[in-house]
């Protein structure tokens, strides 16, 4: 995740994701991302445990402030699991964003398949006013082997 820390007066919270593939061997062959906002800076890795991929994903979401502060997408979490098997929880410490609550996880990708793909909403620089950068997500699900490994920055 691309997150700007707390700021004094415009805070824009979560500003990109990426995910960084794998191979059966932990090998690295890629990563994609979307638009992203332009603060803040990349976190760190998260990653699914042994040959399982990313299948469902929960984002915060703080709700218009009006003539507050607002910064839309706080956090991103996800979940693994091994084509149908078993799911859990794999979220980057401290667990959440600064502001905002999580809403409902996302439909889990078809059994023999994981995410593969991003899409956002970013909202353009405001320049003077009240800027959010990342504003929601999509991720896509594709057919993928058991002994796929989906990365998370």
């Amino acid at each position: 995740m691309k997150i700007e820390p707390l700021e004094h007066n415009d805070n824009t919270a979560l500003n990109a994701i990426k995910l960084i593939c794998a191979n059966e061997r932990g090998k690295y062959t890629g990563e994609v991302t979307s638009t992203q906002g332009r603060w803040g800076s990349w976190v760190g890795r998260i990653n699914c445990n042994g040959h399982r991929h990313l299948a469902a994903f929960d984002l915060q979401v703080e709700k218009p402030q009006g003539r507050g502060d607002d910064t839309a997408a706080n956090y991103v979490k996800f979940k693994c699991r091994c084509h149908g098997g078993h799911a859990y929880e794999l979220v980057k410490p401290p667990g959440h964003g600064l502001w905002g609550k999580w809403g409902a996880w996302s439909d889990t990708c078809p059994k023999g398949s994981g995410i593969c793909g991003i899409q956002t909403k970013v909202e353009k620089c405001q320049w003077h006013g009240d800027d959010t950068a990342l504003n929601d997500v999509a991720f896509y699900c594709c057919k993928l082997p058991c002994n796929s490994d989906s990365l998370s920055d």
